[in-house]
């Protein structure tokens, strides 16, 4: 199951998306982002470290996404 859900900060939409023990967090300050992890890693990350990537390329899940191209993204599972 996933789930997704979205917040208003600073006035623009973040999106968070949980799978399994996975978040995609997305919002367009990336300062806002960082700032979610930090609070993240405070809370959970004695338990493990908490990874984290930025950029407009991401494995997820097997899945490719590839923001290269403003306003849209690209989803491919070629391995698969």
């Amino acid at each position: 199951m996933t789930l997704v859900a979205n917040r208003t900060i600073d006035n623009k939409q973040c999106t968070f998306l949980w799978y399994v023990n996975d978040i995609k967090i997305s919002h367009a300050d990336s300062q806002v982002v960082d700032s979610i992890l930090e609070d993240l890693r405070i809370a959970y990350g004695k338990e493990a470290p908490l990874m984290s990537s930025h950029g407009k390329l991401h494995d997820y899940f097997g899945m490719k996404l590839d923001f290269t191209v403003n306003g849209k993204i690209s989803i491919t599972m070629f391995d698969y």
